[in-house]
């Protein structure tokens, strides 16, 4: 990952001070050529800078191309990567490419990423880490059976410290029950299996008639908080398109959505997520609402979502991976 350029020997070999010097003296009617010898800067460098000095830029030393995030972002994009590591759903430096390069094409930034991958460049990923050290490439946890193991008491461990952390920051709960809510999806098959039938007795195959041969299988995206209230359910069809009588006497408030596979994606969980916003109102509560859900990387690795959460006073924390059978609360007694 590690990249390493060669550059000229005397690329750089200039003080700011002796520039500044330098610019002064060509300012006050000094030729390029004498100032250039007079105080050891480069010819090219000195002519760019009383340019610039005279638009009224400051003289400084700022050697390569101009980023293609601000300082400003990049100190946010460090945040999120910080926050989201300790919510236990950490970025690889692919999904950090990929988050920049969606982040780029959403805000109208100018950048030279590949417009095919979608990615930003492995260069600009070994540049971003190497001007945050704060900020490394480390394999998360180790490689032992303990850890490797599904479930632990490690594991467990480590996620109710999150969510301590979160609700109870001081030894005291200052997140309400109401504001902590749980979500996750379940596939329910509109084809079922048939029973069996009487039939003459032999080797040959039986038939009955389905409404197919093989099932369908329609999402159902449930969310329900620490005190019984619930967000009306999303329901995703295997469909190439939506269509309003699939929601007849559907629970009142829900809403649908088509993909044909039938499974949630990133676009369609941003969509139940604007649902889920427009429900909770979080913006209106005193206290942060908490969301818990799986790490389908449709939630976790979603820049849109993580985006809104941040600006609507929403928490997101992931539950360990291979965990939810025993700790995602639909799942235990809801599903």
């Amino acid at each position: 990952m590690v990249r390493h350029y060669k550059s000229k020997g005397e690329r750089g070999q200039w003080s700011e001070d002796a520039m500044r010097a330098a610019v002064t003296a060509v300012q006050n009617g000094m030729s390029l050529k004498r100032a250039t010898i007079q105080h050891a800067v480069p010819r090219t460098t000195l002519r760019r800078k009383v340019r610039l000095s005279q638009l009224g830029q400051p003289v400084t030393k700022s050697l390569g191309h101009q980023t293609v995030l601000s300082a400003m972002h990049e100190a946010q994009l460090v945040s999120l990567l910080l926050d989201l590591e300790s919510k236990l759903f950490g970025l690889t430096v692919a999904d950090l490419r990929r988050l920049v390069f969606r982040f780029c094409e959403a805000n109208h930034i100018p950048h030279p990423f590949n417009m095919e991958s979608k990615m930003a460049g492995e260069d600009w990923a070994c540049g971003f880490l190497k001007r945050n050290p704060t900020l490394s490439v480390r394999k998360p946890e180790g490689t032992s059976i303990f850890r490797a193991a599904g479930f632990n008491r490690e594991k467990v461990n480590r996620f109710y410290d999150v969510v301590e952390s979160v609700v109870f920051p001081d030894g005291i709960q200052t997140v309400p029950d109401g504001n902590i809510f749980n979500v996750d999806e379940s596939g329910y098959t509109i084809c079922h299996k048939p029973q069996k039938i009487v039939a003459k007795k032999g080797k040959r195959a039986v038939g009955t008639l389905l409404s197919a041969e093989r099932g369908k299988t329609v999402t159902a995206v449930c969310c329900i908080s620490g005190e019984g209230s619930f967000v009306p359910p999303m329901f995703i069809y295997p469909r190439v398109r939506m269509r309003p009588e699939f929601l007849d006497k559907a629970p009142n408030g829900a809403v649908g959505a088509a993909n044909p596979s039938g499974w949630i994606n990133e676009e369609l969980f941003s969509k139940w997520f604007d649902h889920f916003l427009s429900w909770s109102q979080p913006t209106h509560r005193p206290q942060p609402v908490v969301l818990i859900m799986d790490g389908h990387g449709s939630h976790t690795k979603n820049l849109d979502v993580i985006t809104k959460a941040r600006e609507n006073n929403v928490i997101l924390i992931a539950l360990p991976s291979h965990c939810t059978h025993k700790l995602q609360p639909l799942d235990i007694a809801f599903f």
